[in-house]
């Protein structure tokens, strides 16, 4: 009776798990996120022109596993999605002809997320010879997001992130509905659920591999001979957003600038050549000026570049792919001012504003 009374708690309790062992046996046969299967050398694939929503910070440090061991990469873009259009053929110019450059970023990228990349190349042996650090002023008090599968950080590139809370958070987010429909009915209907729940996106950029690099085509191509067909008034009425005013607030407390210091002893240990470009954001706060002078107190003043305070790329949408992400040209301008240590005016802003 006692072994007939177990068996029957053991098949009770399996059924009762069945549901879950059956949706995770779906998750990991069909990998809806990527982050199972070891990444290929390509970015994950779309259906069509709808793609749920990836890591970017993940598929950075799985592009970087995957090609280190043939590029032997030593000059690296750190930075959120702001740092994504300061392309790497326009930071080449800059760097010794024999430079191997990668654009390890993330979206909504902290400074424990830079520093732990650094360690992280630095357990892997790399130099970093060269960097270019895109430090936005909210990354400044911007914290880590690890229990939200688009900003946790690789467990690889952050200490108090292991594979199985990582890959508990997945899962756990695959169990939405929405998600379950689209992964086993990827039709209109459950493509729209998706889609208007934020899972999915349409905005899905080139690539550039090995270097993991994202851009625009379609739009560059067209700002290049049309600008006014890009900013168009129905565009820039979509973005535009009242202005902040001053004063500008200090954000470097304590344990910022702990961090802050971690991160240029890492780059000093390495002897790295590196630059800071503070960017300059529509309608944003600027940089305090407290917080950039420790700023350059801690990594030199020669090195950190403030765009932050330009009033003209602070106030016009022209500057911008949407409210905040600086166009590519502007971007190369604003490295090549950094590595002249100049203030370059924009002759594209000049040309439009003047019509």
């Amino acid at each position: 009776m006692r072994n007939k009374g177990i068996t029957r708690f053991v098949m009770l309790s399996l059924l009762a798990l069945l549901p879950v062992l059956l949706m995770f046996g779906l998750y990991v046969f069909k990998d809806p996120f990527n982050v199972i299967r070891p990444y290929d050398g390509n970015a994950p694939a779309s259906a069509d022109t709808v793609q749920l929503t990836v890591n970017t910070g993940y598929v950075s440090t799985e592009a970087f596993r995957f090609f280190e061991p043939s590029r032997h990469f030593d000059s690296f873009i750190f930075g959120s999605s702001l740092s994504g259009y300061y392309r790497i053929q326009d930071w080449a110019p800059h760097l010794p002809a024999d430079a191997s450059p990668f654009h390890f970023n993330a979206s909504r990228e902290t400074l424990q997320g830079i520093l732990g990349k650094l360690n992280y190349l630095e357990h892997c042996g790399v130099t970093v010879k060269n960097a270019l650090i895109v430090m936005e002023d909210e990354m400044l008090k911007r914290m880590p997001l690890d229990g939200d599968v688009l900003y946790v950080q690789h467990p690889l590139t952050a200490p108090n992130v292991s594979w199985w809370k990582f890959h508990q958070l997945y899962f756990n987010a695959f169990r939405h509905p929405e998600l379950v429909a689209f992964t086993l009915w990827p039709s209109a209907a459950t493509t729209r659920l998706v889609l208007d729940k934020g899972y999915a996106t349409t905005d899905i950029p080139d690539r550039i591999e090995p270097i993991n690099e994202g851009y625009y085509r379609w739009a560059d191509s067209v700002i290049a001979v049309n600008p006014d067909a890009f900013f168009t008034p129905e565009h820039l009425a979509r973005y535009d957003q009242p202005m902040r005013q001053m004063p500008y607030p200090d954000k470097i407390t304590p344990g910022v600038n702990e961090l802050l210091t971690s991160i240029a002893d890492m780059l000093k240990r390495h002897n790295t050549d590196y630059q800071i470009i503070i960017p300059p954001h529509y309608a944003w706060e600027a940089i305090s000026s407290n917080d950039l002078y420790m700023l350059e107190q801690i990594f030199g003043m020669e090195r950190v570049h403030d765009y932050s305070h330009d009033p003209k790329m602070g106030t016009s949408l022209r500057y911008y792919y949407d409210d905040g992400h600086l166009i590519a040209q502007e971007c190369a301008r604003l490295m090549d001012s950094a590595y002249a240590s100049t203030s370059m005016p924009s002759p594209y802003l000049h040309t439009q504003t003047s019509k």
